[in-house]
């Protein structure tokens, strides 16, 4: 009787361990955030997602009263910002700005990338997306879809196309799917940088350059003699540019690459923290984020996280299928 009754004890001693962590992990998700988050990431300050940034930070101050820091860690292919998320610890005080490479084409493109979505990095809310814009520079001298594939046709292999950022950027993943589908051959030519592509276009050193619409804006009002913009990589056409076709419609049925930014967090964060996270982010979007982004060529889409999750399920096959096929290596 000794012995059941040691044992009855240890196992009221384990149930109620088990009792008091749930309440715990309620009492911890009641509370987020508990104290200051860090929001990492993996782009230079001042590029593309600085309003989206900025204005998630300012929100969640406001929201919650406590300081979000920012903390810029580019470079390899964002895996620095990443891996740094990914080794945090599961509570939600430190938070990813993630984007379509990094979340969806790094974990093919480089064998040993230390980080995984659905694992040890946890989807959020998808933010927000930009179209892309075929650029004619002027020493293709197209300006006309129907030019493009023309020149690209008549001299396989030989008609430039600029990535920024290298192999594995979506401005090089574009190019390789746009060959696929358009049926053509071009020489993909790896740039370290934006500005770098954008000298080089402008100067005739490279014949065209697919770039995201919110950088692409300005030198496009700014040189209309000098490049065209082709059409855009959207499904639907862009407001920024009404006038410029899509590939859709231009007869590559389906075409939509959009490059897009998102919110993440370690992985094994408690679920009502991560709900928490999203229904944040969609309040910042109602309450002005969605129109200020706007203004910056980003067009605000809040997710549950289950949505977001199926969505990079689904472009990370898609990229996965186009790296294999044409044997991209890193560079």
């Amino acid at each position: 009787m000794k012995s059941l009754s040691s044992c009855a004890s240890r196992l009221l001693l384990v149930a109620t361990f088990l009792c008091g962590a749930g309440v715990a992990a309620a009492q911890t998700a009641h509370n987020y955030p508990s104290k200051p988050i860090k929001f990492i990431v993996g782009f230079p300050a001042g590029g593309d997602p600085e309003p989206m940034v900025r204005g998630l930070a300012d929100h969640f101050t406001k929201l919650w009263g406590q300081p979000v820091v920012v903390e810029y860690k580019p470079g390899a292919q964002q895996r620095i910002a990443y891996e740094e998320v990914a080794r945090a610890a599961p509570d939600g005080h430190t938070l990813l700005m993630c984007n379509i490479g990094a979340t969806t084409i790094n974990p093919t493109l480089y064998p040993n990338v230390q980080y995984k979505v659905g694992e040890n990095i946890a989807p959020i809310s998808f933010l927000a997306s930009a179209t892309m814009v075929l650029i004619s520079g002027p020493k293709l001298g197209a300006r006309t879809y129907a030019e493009v594939v023309a020149a690209a046709r008549k001299s396989p292999g030989k008609i430039a196309y600029a990535a920024s950022g290298g192999a594995g950027n979506v401005t090089h993943m574009v190019g390789q799917l746009f060959m696929r589908e358009a049926g053509v051959d071009l020489m993909y030519v790896p740039y370290k940088g934006t500005q770098a592509v954008v000298a080089d276009l402008l100067g005739g050193h490279v014949d065209m350059y697919f770039q995201p619409m919110p950088s692409a804006r300005a030198y496009l009002t700014g040189h209309p003699d000098k490049v065209k913009p082709i059409a855009v990589t959207s499904l639907n056409r862009s407001s920024y540019m009404p006038d410029v076709p899509t590939l859709n419609e231009l007869g590559l049925k389906g075409f939509d690459v959009n490059t897009w930014f998102g919110l993440c967090t370690t992985g094994g964060t408690p679920k009502d923290i991560i709900k928490k996270l999203a229904d944040a982010v969609a309040d910042g979007e109602r309450a002005g984020l969605a129109a200020k982004w706007r203004e910056f060529g980003l067009t605000a889409r809040s997710t549950t996280p289950e949505q977001f999750t199926e969505m990079i399920r689904k472009e990370t096959a898609l990229w996965a299928k186009i790296i294999k096929e044409n044997g991209i290596k890193p560079d």
